[in-house]
């Protein structure tokens, strides 16, 4: 009886569970290709360069749509069973509904790695090769629309113009660049050249590298008294392709490292002393756990709410699984920003939602255990 009856749960559940996944993951992909449009579009070249980068990003996606995905169908498969009255007939046979809950835990454990395995390995593994073609991207675009004796005016404060320019090995002969995007307070200035080199931006960087050599630098405007100008003989220029906040590019670019590399990156710094950036990598590093642990305390919470409370409808269960998701995001989102202001430790700090789940777990879960575990109510009792 148990196990043909957690066979049937876990049926019932795994097709709602699939559904929902496949449903959350579009609609966050549809949402993530409309933010991507602008960043993508000064350097994609085609469609298949926009569609390819744009589906790289689809494992990250997992790390939000796998845990709501199993919220969505626990919750819908235990209203399904109480508006089937299957649960009332488990418990006319005197069958404890705590007897229930086995197929969630076996399910959720399985979910857990699954969510582990994407936040830990194959969610990094494709935010590198997310960033590493958005640096491709924007060389090539760079390279293809510079051409010699011709104003280039992609870049966003910047104009440059060429004498000679080798596509293959980015080798420049004779060079003039006005730039404008200087902080606030400074004036613009002029760069002239006689050779220089387009390096590849490093990974998940939009911003053209270009290395001068044999130069001279001039403010732009009218000569005054404090006029002054230099010249040098090398000198490295990095132009903004797609203006960021450093701390934005710090976070794309922990969100791409490995564990190791933020194990070592911790390593590296003083315990304490770190401010904000030992925040960052703390909370990154500790998220990819503590993230998919949520997954293994969701039964303690929804079970015995969901057994417990009358028939509401399936819109009911939506919203329930979406409201407990967006508070666990929250909490996770509260936790960072404590963190970041070094109220808590970075460590502490991801862990947030998990510590609320195991006090509403605890909160919830053991009343309920101590008072179904003998099964002695089940007839008793008419809360289906």
């Amino acid at each position: 009886m148990p196990l043909r009856l957690y066979r049937y749960i876990l049926g019932k559940f795994t097709s709602t569970f699939v559904a929902a996944l496949a449903v959350f993951t579009v609609l966050l992909l549809m949402d993530q290709a409309s933010r991507q449009v602008e960043q993508l579009a000064p350097t994609a070249k085609s469609l298949k360069d926009f569609v390819i980068t744009f589906l790289v990003m689809s494992p990250p996606l997992l790390t939000y749509t796998v845990p709501l995905a199993f919220l969505m169908a626990m919750i819908w498969t235990l209203e399904q069973m109480k508006q089937d009255r299957e649960i009332v007939a488990v418990m006319a046979t005197g069958v404890s509904p705590v007897r229930l809950m086995p197929p969630f835990l076996g399910a959720s454990l399985l979910t857990f790695l699954i969510a582990w395995f994407v936040t830990a390995h194959a969610g990094p593994a494709s935010f590198q090769v997310y960033n590493e073609r958005l640096s491709d991207l924007a060389r090539q675009s760079f390279v293809n629309d510079l051409k010699p004796g011709m104003f280039y005016n992609g870049i966003p404060g910047t104009l440059l113009l060429v004498g000679g320019f080798d596509r293959e090995t980015g080798q420049i002969d004779g060079l003039v660049m006005v730039r404008s995007d200087l902080a606030e307070g400074e004036s613009g200035e002029m760069i002239l050249a006689r050779t220089g080199q387009v390096r590849s931006p490093a990974a998940g960087d939009s911003d053209i590298v270009v290395e001068l050599t044999d130069g001279t630098i001039h403010p732009v405007g009218s000569a005054k008294a404090e006029y002054r100008s230099g010249s040098f003989r090398k000198l490295i220029s990095r132009i903004a392709g797609n203006p960021a906040e450093p701390e934005l590019r710090t976070r794309k670019l922990l969100m791409a490292s490995s564990n190791r590399e933020l194990r070592s990156g911790l390593a590296g710094m003083e315990p304490g002393k770190g401010g904000k950036k030992e925040a960052m990598y703390a909370i990154e590093l500790h998220r990819r756990l503590a993230f998919p642990v949520t997954i293994l305390l969701y039964p303690f919470v929804v079970f015995p709410a969901a057994v417990t409370l009358r028939k509401r409808g399936k819109a009911a269960a939506f919203t329930v699984s979406l409201l407990l998701f967006i508070l666990s995001f929250f909490l996770s989102s509260v936790g960072s920003t404590l963190a970041y202001q070094g109220w808590v430790p970075g460590s502490i700090g991801a862990w947030f939602p998990d510590i609320f789940l195991i006090l509403a777990g605890g909160a919830v879960f053991l009343p309920y255990w101590f008072t179904h575990a003998s099964g002695r109510h089940c007839r008793q009792r008419g809360q289906i």
